[in-house]
């Protein structure tokens, strides 16, 4: 037997007039759905959501969409991830929705930091690549704890 499994997934960010529009979609041989957020900027503060479920075989997905909107006035930083799991995953919503709420996040983040590192003169060693870190850490501090390099205890976090 032959097994076929495909998966798109697909992140944009547009600059608005004080805002940024994020969209997250996703497309495999099962699932299918969308989700857009408009986040206020330099807040980062959630200012609408919307979302579509086009393909699972989950009712409990189709039925999460309405939880989106709880996202909404929430500032993308430490502890939205435990929230968003907390109303829009697990057993009472969808891991996959929430998954998508969490790509558009990132999608933000990285809007905001990806040319700041891009830009970044090469480290000549290890010690001026833990100074730069820090650096982009201090300038940018909803980096704290978005990823395993920003978390608690990393080297790249300014020492207090």
């Amino acid at each position: 037997m032959i097994l076929s499994y495909t998966r798109n997934k697909h992140l944009t960010v547009q600059d608005l007039n004080g805002s940024v529009l994020s969209r997250a979609s996703v497309n495999d041989t099962f699932f299918e759905a969308e989700v857009e957020l408009e986040v206020k900027v330099p807040q980062l503060e959630v200012i609408s959501a919307r979302g579509e479920v086009k393909r699972c075989f989950f009712e409990e997905c189709h039925q999460a969409v309405p939880l989106l909107e709880k996202v909404v006035l929430m500032r993308i930083g430490p502890g939205i991830t435990r929230a968003v799991k907390d109303l829009i995953g697990g057993s009472n919503g969808c891991d996959r929705l929430a998954d998508l709420v969490f790509e558009c996040f990132d999608a933000v983040i990285l809007r905001f930091t990806a040319d700041e590192e891009r830009n970044m003169k090469e480290p000549e060693s290890l010690e001026e690549e833990i100074q730069q870190k820090m650096e982009l850490v201090k300038r940018n501090p909803r980096l704290l704890g978005s990823c395993i390099a920003f978390a608690e205890g990393s080297p790249f976090l300014p020492k207090e």
